[in-house]
């Protein structure tokens, strides 16, 4: 099953400040998606990590450098034949998606559920 991480929301960021609160809008867009098409949880282990690094459980599957949301992190024996792959980036055992255009073409693939129009 792949593994879908979106971070939490209304997060601070003290980089910025210690008060304004944030959601990220590209892990919204998904779980827009997720919210149009609920049979997709079902099919997707979906974890919300917190905004903080090292975001500890994307870190091991993926890397340090790979740990920015959202991310679709899936087995490489799961992908199967996908006409295009040129979205997928290879870590170890797996395959993953950091985009959240490209996460939801995927899904769209996959899943065949709708496409953005």
């Amino acid at each position: 099953m792949a593994k879908l991480f979106l971070l939490k929301p209304h997060f601070l960021d003290k980089k910025i400040d210690d008060q304004t609160r944030f959601y990220c809008p590209h892990c919204a867009t998904i779980l827009g998606i997720l919210n149009y098409y609920p049979e997709l949880k079902e099919k997707l282990d979906i974890t919300f990590i917190d905004f903080e690094r090292p975001r500890q459980k994307l870190v091991a599957l993926v890397g340090d450098e790979n740990q920015g949301c959202p991310n679709l992190v899936i087995d490489k024996d799961e992908v199967g034949e996908l006409e295009d792959m040129s979205n997928l980036k290879a870590y170890g055992p797996y395959y993953f998606i950091n985009s959240a255009p490209q996460i939801a073409s995927y899904l769209s693939t996959k899943y065949h559920i709708g496409r953005a129009h």
